[in-house]
């Protein structure tokens, strides 16, 4: 088997890539335009689902898209079409027929481009995980995935059997966090742990730092005594919207920005702002507030913890492992997010302690530090040639 121990050329699958009309997934397209700026020739394959397109009547995606990095460097997003099914028509299981799909798509437009790349990556087990597994094993290159699941039920519709026929051909894997990892081990989808490297989710310095907290409150028109907390992320259970807004119904003069869309709105008093911006302008409002509060019951590794820590924000969340590697006592007040009796007094010590909030911001903004994106690539890419030289010594 021919291998390089280099990577120059990087094709990246996706299951859905960022736009101007819907932001999903800005953590992809972070870690992509990082990896160009280091250098790396990058190509995105995110195909494009018409039945979803005709379900949810949403815009037609171009089949090519240049974009442009930061640092003025280029890279192209292809979206091929392809058909999606519902998991389930009348009891019979239609995952992997959706899953087929996906990868001819792939395949197709990667003959279609002649990418010729030196390793492929896919984020997110199902569909582009297994599909880069598929992709490396016919074209005869390393083949990586992104491990970064909330939940091990976003994959339960696949066979124990199919995911660890697929995951056995790859060459190693990137695990948002440590319980992540701990999942995959346990669940024995992967036997080797030495695969398997912990790289939590990194900011990009250049949209998310620390500003006046004054001049951010006086471009969004906030009070500057109020003690306001912010939460960023869907509006859903998961994500314990519910949980904060019960709390901060029983406290007096704390109020809030809640920055998402879904459909379990918040409904409680002292509401200053609530509904989407555009990813460029978050960091203005983390600047304008005076805490985090997150009381999510399932993560991968939040990117909006790391966020809000990269404005330097006190946090409150969970206490459960998927926390472990962003936060600690320092920089986070740690706890059962569903008991909204201990939110809300989470909530009072730091409205109630302006020297606790400067100590945990300090903290914050040094763990942030440590977790920018430019280095999370470089690791990233570091870690992939470590596995493809340990494989080629191996298959010798």
């Amino acid at each position: 088997m021919s291998m390089k121990n280099k990577v120059n050329k990087l094709c990246v699958i996706a299951p859905k890539y960022p736009t101007a009309q819907n932001p999903v997934y800005t953590f992809v397209d972070q870690l992509v335009c990082a990896l160009v700026d280091n250098g790396i020739e990058c190509s995105v394959i995110s195909p494009y689902s018409i039945t979803q397109q005709m379900l949810r009547n949403t815009a037609v995606l171009p089949r090519k898209k240049k974009r442009i990095t930061k640092n003025n460097n280029a890279f192209y997003i292809y979206s091929p079409r392809y058909i999606s099914l519902s998991r389930s028509i009348f009891n019979i299981k239609t995952s992997m027929y959706t899953y087929k799909n996906f990868k001819n798509a792939v395949i197709q437009e990667y003959k279609k481009r002649s990418l010729q790349a030196d390793a492929v990556y896919g984020h997110f087990i199902y569909p582009s995980g297994m599909c880069a597994a598929d992709l490396g094993e016919m074209f005869d290159i390393p083949s990586f995935l992104a491990y970064g699941e909330s939940s091990p039920a976003l994959y339960n519709h696949i066979t124990k059997s199919v995911l660890q026929e697929k995951l056995k051909k790859l060459k190693g894997i990137i695990s948002v966090s440590s319980e992540n990892k701990r999942e995959l081990l346990d669940m024995g989808l992967m036997e080797n742990g030495d695969m398997i490297s912990v790289f939590p989710n990194a900011i990009d310095e250049s949209k998310f730092f620390k500003i006046n907290k004054n001049v951010a409150r006086k471009r969004l028109g906030i009070d500057g005594d109020k003690f306001v907390v912010a939460f960023v992320g869907h509006f859903i259970e998961r994500k314990g919207v519910a949980f904060l807004s019960n709390a901060l119904n029983q406290v007096e003069d704390v109020y809030s920005v809640f920055i998402g869309a879904g459909s379990e709105e918040p409904q409680c008093k002292n509401i200053l702002f609530k509904g989407r911006v555009c990813h460029e302008q978050v960091h203005i409002y983390m600047n304008a507030v005076d805490v985090f509060v997150l009381p999510t019951q399932a993560e991968g590794c939040s990117n909006a913890i790391v966020e809000a820590m990269a404005c330097g924000l006190p946090v409150i969340s969970s206490d459960q492992p998927f926390n472990d590697d962003i936060l600690s006592t320092e920089n986070a007040i740690r706890l059962d997010v569903q008991d909204v009796e201990a939110l809300k007094k989470a909530i009072l010590l730091l409205r109630d302690n302006p020297a606790l909030r400067r100590k945990m911001s300090n903290a914050a903004l040094l763990r942030a530090s440590s977790l920018n994106i430019t280095q999370r690539a470089k690791n990233i890419i570091a870690f992939m040639e470590s596995r493809m030289r340990e494989y080629k010594l191996v298959s010798g």
